[in-house]
């Protein structure tokens, strides 16, 4: 059992097979470092069953990092964290703009939205019956983020896609319901940022 914990997590060798969400990490090393501290840690989990010598920049094979559309850095485009699981079919999304009220005499008020993008969504999920190994790849997931680093969610109910304009979210609470042997329950609630 100790093999399957979130916290054991092997690094990628291409002469290794993979099974379906199997987790691996790449470390990013500094240019030219004499030092074995990596720069970044970098964690992919495995979108199907592998063969060995499938490189973790193969984005149809390998998730959990995607191409952050309008952002750029220095060197090009940034990879941010992608959130690549479906959801089951019961989420729920709660919006609730920030406004700037003010109230006058008789009764008159004024409404102001605040801030250019008031108008952020929380979107609760379930992830139900999931094996072993998704419940594992899922919890990883969100506990690799911290509760601080934001992330895009491949999976977002359709009504709420904007385009090819990718919503970051951010989560800080989940929990996993053990329910029987190789069945699994996650539910996560993302709040929606703009960083």
């Amino acid at each position: 059992m100790a093999n399957n914990s979130i916290y054991n997590v092997p690094p990628y060798r291409n002469t290794d097979t993979y099974v379906k969400n199997a987790i691996v990490f790449v470390n990013e090393d500094f240019p030219s470092s004499s030092t074995n501290t990596p720069k970044a840690i970098k964690y992919y989990y495995a979108l199907k069953d592998l063969d060995a010598g499938t490189s973790v920049s193969d984005s149809s094979s390998w998730g959990g990092l995607t191409k952050n559309t309008g952002t750029t850095d220095i060197k090009g485009v940034q990879q941010i964290p992608e959130f690549i699981w479906v959801p089951s079919y019961n989420a729920t999304v709660n919006s609730r703009p920030k406004v700037n009220t003010v109230v006058f005499g008789n009764g008159y008020e004024q409404r102001i939205q605040d801030g250019i993008h008031n108008n952020f969504i929380n979107f609760s999920a379930s992830f139900e019956m999931r094996g072993d190994l998704e419940a594992r790849a899922i919890t990883h997931f969100l506990k690799a983020r911290k509760g601080t680093e934001s992330f895009v969610i491949r999976h977002l109910p359709p009504i709420y896609l904007d385009g090819n304009y990718k919503k970051r979210f951010y989560c800080q609470e989940f929990a996993t319901n053990f329910v029987f042997h190789g069945n699994h329950s996650v539910r996560a609630t993302f709040i929606e940022t703009n960083n």
